[in-house]
């Protein structure tokens, strides 16, 4: 009925409208299309503390379409996004599109839409009386202003006009009056001011987030003092970007109580109308020094802003292929794009990486194209980037030598703790189902072990380490310091955790194959903290087994730097 309208039983000049009542029952005769299942978290149980002590959360942060729909091999599903476009790759999966922006994260399409609405509502009245204030913040580089200006265009295109200030380069106030003098200027010529503010949050004459209290007469009022004149400012929208904070709820966290009060931070926010953070192509902030666990889309991310990067920057390396504009880009040199650690400039890093690289005349982005070593240092490790783009590729057969390599392996470790084959696994009796030749494992363990097998390379590419083809004459190689094999066990129960999780596993007191129930779905502190850490030692026994489980596949170990400090 909304689609269709009312039937017409009439003639053209003398209509008789009724409801197209053949239609709409053809249309409830058909068979229904039920609404999407899916198991979610429950919103409110892990905000009661005995909740929280009795069961652990299915997953951190709440629950998304994408999360739900891509729960692993992200790495694969980056490289098909660089390759085929956001859009055709991630298929019923909510999409944030705003003029040139392209975002599939679920708080920055909320967020970004929640501007839009307040901008295009803002952008529709006559005469708006004070200026439209929102704040962007997000790591350096990580794209605020793109952002933003992206929302903007595709709400007035033609309209808008850009000016950027950066509040840290500013000595005195009066600088702040002469750019708001301009920003009246933009209103008198017939265009529409976008205001960056960049590095509002930055201190002035030595006072934390100096600046704000000269912002509260112009965000409220819409005008500004200069001496005994009060100048109207017009239409505009403010956008203060954060140079120091990188999300809103960070914004003066570091300052006590009355420096926060004397600092106007409350009577700023309580200004603004709106707020977004934006993540860019570095993983969420993290004590750990390795990408966090909690933030595994970066790569998403990453896959995106790269394909937009090479497009607008190498357009010529796009070729036609099953219909696709597709980047001819090598393999080794996509990897090392997605999967290097940081970033040090957030999307200028990346950008800068592509602007350097040899890329005029060729239709091919090759390993030979990359800046060298010392110049990708100014962006990224450069030794570990290029790492990335020598790391072999772990499949076919070379994977499954290394899958049988590995089980034969896991098999030797129980048999030496004293387990015996058994139909069903008993701790107690040291008896475990899993003591059979390769081939005779249920596929879905097979699979296990081939996954186990495709993370070596990133655990060793994480810690500075390269799997290469051996020599004869190579001596066995031996992690250096007890540092790196607890770093390595660390990522690998983590890795074993995600794989345990997504195929439906779920913590309990004791392991039960049968209800996919394991008692090692807890932390690895809490691993590490239990009388008996066996499931910890089998993790650092595994890592220093790894290079005899790859030179029986022919590769060893090389160390390419020597491994930070954990901060």
């Amino acid at each position: 009925l909304h689609e269709g309208g009312y039937a017409n039983i009439g003639s053209q000049s003398r209509p008789h409208l009724v409801f197209p009542l053949e239609q709409v029952a053809r249309h409830l005769s058909r068979k229904p299309e039920n609404f999407a299942r899916v198991d979610i978290q429950d919103p409110v149980l892990f905000l009661n503390k005995e909740s929280r002590d009795e069961v652990q959360p299915p997953h951190d942060g709440f629950w998304t379409i994408l999360g739900d729909h891509y729960k692993s091999d992200l790495d694969r599903i980056g490289q098909q996004i660089v390759l085929e476009g956001g859009e055709r790759t991630l298929r019923d999966v909510p999409l944030g599109i705003f003029g040139g922006l392209f975002t599939v994260d679920r708080q920055e399409i909320e967020s970004f839409r929640s501007i839009s609405n307040l901008a295009g509502e803002y952008l529709s009245q006559a005469r708006p009386k004070r200026p439209l204030s929102i704040a962007v913040f997000g790591a350096p580089g990580s794209g605020k202003s793109f952002g933003i200006i992206q929302v903007a265009n595709s709400l007035a295109p033609g309209r808008i006009k850009v000016l950027e200030f950066n509040l840290s380069q500013f000595t005195s106030t009066d600088e702040l009056s002469d750019a708001l003098h301009q920003v009246r200027d933009v209103n008198l010529s017939g265009k529409f001011p976008l205001v960056f503010w960049d590095e509002f949050d930055t201190s002035l004459s030595g006072k934390p987030l100096g600046w704000l209290r000269y912002f509260l007469a112009p965000m409220q009022d819409g005008a500004f003092r200069e001496g005994q004149l009060v100048h109207p400012i017009g239409p505009a929208i403010f956008v203060f970007a954060g140079g120091t904070s990188e999300s809103m709820a960070s914004f003066g966290l570091g300052l006590d109580v009355e420096d926060y009060r004397a600092a106007k931070v409350p009577d700023f926010i309580s200004r603004l109308k709106g707020f977004v953070n934006v993540l860019g192509p570095n993983p969420r902030a993290s004590d750990d020094e390795l990408p966090s666990t909690s933030d595994p889309f970066y790569v998403i991310r990453r896959a995106i802003l790269l394909r937009s990067i090479l497009w607008r920057n190498a357009r010529h390396l796009f070729q036609p292929k099953d219909g696709i504009l597709t980047p001819n880009i090598d393999q080794g040199v996509l990897r090392a794009f997605l999967k290097t650690r940081t970033y040090k400039h957030g999307i200028r890093s990346m950008e800068s990486v592509v602007a350097m690289s040899q890329l005029s005349g060729k239709t091919k982005y090759e390993r030979s194209s990359l800046p060298p070593e010392a110049q990708l240092d100014l962006h990224v490790d450069g030794q570990e980037f290029l790492a990335l783009v020598q790391q072999l590729e772990l499949d076919g057969e070379t994977l499954e030598n290394l899958a049988v390599a590995f089980h034969n392996y896991f098999c030797t470790q129980q048999e030496e703790r004293g387990y015996t084959p058994g139909e069903v696994t008993d701790e107690q009796a040291r008896k475990h189902s899993s003591l059979v030749d390769f081939s005779d494992l249920p596929p879905d363990e097979q699979e296990q072990n081939r996954d186990t097998v495709r993370h070596i390379n990133d655990k060793l590419a994480a810690s500075g380490f390269i799997m290469i083809p051996a020599r004869s004459n190579e001596p066995p190689f031996e992690f250096p310091g007890i540092e790196h094999v607890d770093r390595l066990a660390r990522m690998e129960h983590e890795r074993w955790m995600r794989m345990k999780i997504a195929d439906g596993w779920k913590p309990g007191p004791e392991t039960d194959k049968e209800k996919k129930i394991h008692a090692d779905l807890v932390s690895w502190e809490e691993l590490e903290a239990r009388e008996d850490s066996t499931a910890a030692d089998k993790d650092r026994d595994f890592v220093r087994a790894i290079p005899g489980i790859l030179a029986e596949a022919g590769y060893t170990v090389v160390e390419l730097r020597p491994m930070k400090p954990e901060r």
